[in-house]
């Protein structure tokens, strides 16, 4: 069963990065961003788009992975003061 789930994961995977590869290739104008302080290289746009859903992507995890870890502290004080009591 283990082997079939791996299988199917790289799959997904594989199905994402060509998915992602197809999009930059669709979308090849050149776009240069201008961010406050500084401008960036001229790359595709498909290029540019996908680097910021990564970027959204992972300041979601990390956004969502502290709440967690502050709830995780929370549930443990309350059963560290519950089994006191």
């Amino acid at each position: 069963m283990g082997a079939i789930w791996s299988f199917f994961k790289y799959l997904v995977i594989f199905a994402i990065a060509l998915g992602g590869a197809l999009f930059a290739l669709r979308n090849s104008q050149p776009l240069s961003v201008d961010f406050i302080l500084a401008h960036s290289p001229e790359l595709s746009l498909g290029l540019w788009l996908i680097l910021f859903l990564a970027l959204g992507a992972l300041l979601g995890l990390l956004t969502s992975s502290l709440m967690i870890a502050g709830y995780r502290r929370r549930l443990a004080r309350l059963e560290k003061a519950e089994d006191k009591s």
